[in-house]
């Protein structure tokens, strides 16, 4: 019978890392807002009982994918499809 000792070395231990310190605070994360009964801004009901559309649709994604009305611009989220409305240059001059 006979005893067999092993013995390991630590290799490439390294020294402790020193901590970092930040000099600008982080930076707050836009928080999505929920509108409650956003709906009643897309359609509008005639008198006759009709609904009308406010949105546009949009050409490229086709119907029932609306067009967002910027006070500059409609804009489509889907494709990224945006139209200019001259209004806003108006304005300005």
């Amino acid at each position: 019978e006979s005893t067999l000792h092993l013995v390991l070395r630590l290799r490439g231990g390294g020294k402790k890392r020193k901590k970092k310190v930040y000099t600008k605070p982080k930076k707050t994360s836009h928080i999505h807002k929920s509108v409650k009964l956003a709906v009643l801004k897309y359609y509008q009901v005639d008198e006759d009982g009709k609904v009308q559309r406010l949105r546009r649709d949009c050409p490229n994604c086709g119907r029932g994918v609306r067009m967002a009305a910027h006070h500059d611009r409609l804009y489509c989220g889907n494709c990224g499809l945006t139209y200019r409305l001259n209004s806003a240059e108006e304005e300005k001059a």
